[in-house]
């Protein structure tokens, strides 16, 4: 009796279980099925959740990131958090498709190109991981959307801490880390890009910063590199007022009075030098230009100190820059613009694809340049 009994109690806990597995699929309340939505969340895409890094927009409820440096960093306590992320550009080609990378407490998960939308899945625990999404390669060729985050495990996520010092880096192809992961005799692509070795971000993380970066391959002051003798339109200060670029669309406007700069970091006139040489008329004009565009951050950024470096890839208006310098403080009498000189020791480091600095030449200058601006900050001169 006692076995008949038994067998008929486990035929029918077995359709219960039968039942309640199968309804997960047709909408019915059950058990497992609420467990399953309440342990799973989907968050909006904003500051509440994220803390933005670099020159972000909102778009449609989705981040969108253009900019080197650019993406997103939150805390998860639950059992895995999901990132999806789609290239936004439909013009992309295979050797320009966008760079990312994820880190999971310092920790690399993930570094690729992406071509189509994916979902990335991260472990995570209860005690808390910083998840960070970083865009390694340049704003010229492509954008990323964000379309989801997410985590499993009844916990919430909650935005990393802001920093105490935010600096701006304005720069070429140097400042991008242009083709810092491709070797010497290599061609570039966006693979050969990463930002996160570039001294910028070296800099920054020197100094425990929090940056953004305008960069773009190319480009200049007064034009962009050129091997026909003529001014191009590749200038940095038509791009400054963007947050990112859109496919088919006016692009975003970035919202300076977001974002207080403390420092904003000018490197320029690499790819000037293409067109001035020594051509006094040349040089005169890059002068000019420079100077304008100090009145341009200037207006952006009306309460940051102003470093204008310039690195040995090709130095030669170095002393342009000082004079549109030492002009920008006569004129104005703002005595918070200077120029400073950044050795990359190119020949006694790394040079990598079209003669640029590698990795170990990145980190060199970015000692140097820590180095000064923790001087700047020791006498004051930028406030925090």
């Amino acid at each position: 009796m006692l076995c008949a009994f038994l067998s008929v109690l486990l035929v029918i806990l077995s359709g219960i279980l039968v039942y309640l597995v199968i309804n997960r699929e047709t909408g019915s309340v059950n058990i497992f099925k609420n467990y399953e939505k309440s342990a799973y969340k989907e968050y909006s895409l904003n500051e509440n959740h994220l803390k933005l890094i670099g020159r972000t927009a909102d778009v449609n409820g989705e981040i969108v990131f253009s900019a080197s440096g650019s993406g997103v960093s939150f805390i998860c306590e639950g059992d895995y958090a999901e990132i999806t992320l789609a290239p936004e550009s439909s013009y992309v080609t295979a050797s320009h498709y966008p760079r990312i990378a994820i880190y999971s407490d310092g920790n690399l998960v993930a570094d690729e190109c992406i071509s189509a939308e994916k979902t990335y899945r991260i472990n995570t625990g209860y005690s808390g991981t910083q998840i960070t999404l970083i865009k390694l390669s340049e704003a010229m060729y492509s954008s990323v959307r964000l379309t989801k985050v997410a985590s499993y495990g009844f916990r919430d996520i909650m935005p990393v801490g802001e920093k105490e010092l935010k600096i701006e880096f304005i720069g070429d192809s140097v400042t991008c880390g242009y083709g810092i992961d491709g070797g010497a005799y290599g061609s570039f692509s966006t693979a050969t890009e990463n930002f996160m070795k570039s001294y910028a971000y070296l800099t920054a993380e020197k100094l425990d910063a929090d940056y953004s970066a305008v960069c773009y391959s190319g480009y200049g002051v007064l034009t962009g590199y050129t091997e026909t003798g003529t001014v191009n339109d590749k200038v940095v200060m038509k791009e400054y007022d963007k947050a990112c670029h859109l496919t088919g669309q006016e692009d975003v406007l970035w919202d300076f009075s977001g974002v207080k700069n403390d420092l904003v970091v000018i490197n320029l006139g690499t790819n000037d030098a293409s067109y001035c040489g020594s051509s006094t008329y040349g040089r005169q004009r890059f002068t000019d230009a420079y100077t304008d565009m100090l009145l341009t951050v200037r207006g952006k950024n009306p309460d940051a100190y102003i470093l204008c470096i310039l690195g040995d890839m090709n130095n030669s208006l170095y002393s342009c820059i000082e004079a549109a310098v030492a002009r920008y403080r006569e004129q104005t009498g703002d005595t918070r613009a200077e120029a400073f000189s950044v050795e990359f020791k190119m020949g006694e480091n790394d040079i990598v694809i079209d003669g640029h600095p590698g990795a170990l030449s990145n980190l060199h200058a970015s000692e140097l340049l820590a180095q000064k601006i923790q001087s700047l900050i020791s006498f004051g001169l930028i406030e925090r």
